[in-house]
């Protein structure tokens, strides 16, 4: 059994060692969001563009050219294309953010999973700053806000924000040694995108195929921030179940295969 002292003297490095850890996050996060459009006209305004003028084209094609009948059809595709542009534009910048730092990586000890989390953070951030404008697009078409979304909007993104962690933990240090693995993102992702309830709500996929759609772990979550911001419901622990059980096992095997692979990191790059 541990001496009082020494389990004190452990305790304090660990606090230590978090407090240097989320000190660096926050430095890189930072530091990221004012490197990102640091010489663009626009600025912050292209995280806006991109989901809204997406949403323009889909809405376009779907509703008028293909006449989807989904009611408020403008609203199902931007509730779920805001923190799916979270999800996809994290995943294609943290890919290769271990590879992109060669240099301060062989100079420089420090918790190399800060590199690919601040990516997440940084994206995280500027999804938080469109929270906003979507809402006046949900108060526009008629809907009213409540205060379910005081406790929906942080569980959401808790959750996506585990999911994504555990992700890109395994993607980043996995492309160290397999650099066309970024490129099989950007596959990958597009044929997710479709495989995902966001261009069509999950009341629209056939019972057959149902159980199926809801094994990818990002449908119940689109499905819930949809729910929230059009009705007001609160997040279902049953129905995010799936998520919450990917979520849980993305991060550990995340991190072990992280801190597996990064002892190779230097030699690699």
């Amino acid at each position: 059994m541990k001496h009082p002292e020494t389990r004190e003297r452990w305790l304090a490095i660990v606090v230590a060692e978090l407090r240097r850890t989320w000190e660096l996050l926050i430095l890189l996060t930072v530091r990221e969001l004012k490197l990102r459009y640091q010489d663009t006209a626009l600025g912050f305004v292209w995280s806006l563009l991109k989901p809204l003028l997406l949403g323009a084209v889909l809405y376009f094609a779907l509703q008028r050219v293909v006449r989807i009948r989904v009611d408020d059809y403008h609203l199902v595709l931007l509730t779920a294309l805001f923190p799916w542009t979270w999800f996809q534009t994290s995943l294609l910048l943290a890919a290769p953010s271990i590879s992109n730092n060669a240099n301060l990586i062989k100079k420089v000890r420090f918790p190399r999973y800060v590199l690919p989390l601040a990516t997440v953070t940084n994206n995280m951030v500027h999804f938080l700053f469109t929270l906003p404008v979507l809402a006046v697009f949900v108060l526009g078409s008629g809907y009213n806000p409540s205060p379910t979304w005081i406790v929906g909007i942080p569980v959401l993104v808790v959750l996506e924000l585990a999911l994504l962690m555990g992700v890109v933990l395994l993607i980043s240090s996995l492309n160290v040694f397999l650099r066309d693995l970024e490129h099989l993102m950007d596959v990958f992702l597009n044929l997710l995108f479709y495989a995902t309830p966001i261009i069509y709500p999950l009341s629209m996929v056939p019972d057959k195929y149902e159980k199926l759609v809801l094994l990818n772990p990002l449908a119940s979550l689109m499905e819930a921030w949809r729910d929230l911001f059009m009705n007001n419901a609160l997040p279902s622990p049953i129905d995010l179940f799936p998520c919450q059980v990917f979520s849980v096992t993305a991060v550990a095997v995340g991190l072990a295969v992280f801190r597996r692979l990064e002892r190779g990191f230097a030699d690699a790059l």
